[in-house]
């Protein structure tokens, strides 16, 4: 296990500080703002997502208070999170960009079904970190890593890292997680996300496996695991698979905007 996150630094100071700003109730736009005048890099990826089509409906060119508003404080958590991990990765690769693409989808639908403040904070970040043990593997050894993502657009499965690196991304994402000092509600989600334990893990499960479908142009394919998401989520966790699948193409629009 150590050697799968030896060399893994930790998260960017300035843009955690952000995070823990944004994470309080609190936190108002002037206060995000001002911490956001010493980051360029972070306050121009928000003012263009903001004065993206998805987003601007005028000609006029929005500033920085005006593209806080426009895109939302939960919005700029997710970027200020995910740019935080992927500088510590230093990675820009197409693999890599293809597993935030799928972090960003899922993060932004746990929010969108999450219930309650504390709720939402959880699944956001668990959806969003979901798999940092894969980004782990893609920055620590891509030449044998990367390879394995096949031409369905699929990341092998936890059996398949076993046997190559006697380990596998669940159990390196919660010990670099565990290693950022992140909550144990998200280390649980990490670690769970493909072998559910409580509600959180199961409803994450079911975001990861119907957008997987999505990504791989096939329908979603839950029966396998109706008893299970049905302990968890009850028997109408079929509505949540309804949801996912209306809300994703508004968020697919969004995350084109990210890159």
């Amino acid at each position: 296990m150590e050697k799968n996150i030896d060399g893994i630094p930790t998260l960017e100071s300035s843009k955690m500080r952000l995070f823990q700003i944004l994470q309080d109730e609190n936190t108002n736009v002037e206060r995000v703002e001002q911490v956001l005048l010493s980051d360029p890099a972070m306050s121009a990826k928000i003012i263009k997502l903001a004065n993206s089509p998805f987003y601007r409906h005028s000609d006029q060119s929005l500033g920085m208070r005006q593209s806080l508003l426009t895109i939302g404080l939960d919005m700029v958590k997710c970027l200020v999170l995910s740019m935080a991990v992927m500088e510590s990765f230093g990675t820009n690769t197409v693999h890599a960009i293809q597993l935030w693409r799928h972090a960003y989808a899922a993060a932004l639908m746990a929010l969108s079904l999450s219930q309650g403040s504390k709720d939402k904070e959880v699944l956001f970040t668990g959806g969003l970190l979901h798999d940092l043990g894969r980004m782990v593997l893609l920055f620590n050894a891509p030449d044998v890593y990367a390879p394995l993502y096949d031409a369905k657009g699929t990341w092998p499965d936890v059996e398949q890292e076993q046997e190559i690196f006697l380990t596998d991304h669940t159990l390196i994402g919660e010990a670099v997680a565990g290693k950022w000092h992140f909550p144990p509600e998200i280390i649980s989600i990490i670690r769970h996300h493909h072998h559910p334990t409580d509600r959180n893990s199961a409803l994450v499960f079911l975001i990861n496996s119907v957008i997987l479908q999505i990504e791989r142009d096939l329908p979603p394919d839950i029966l396998q695991h109706e008893r299970l998401l049905a302990k968890f989520l009850g028997k109408g966790y079929n509505d949540l698979v309804n949801a996912i699948l209306q809300r994703y193409e508004i968020n697919a629009v969004i995350i084109e905007n990210l890159f």
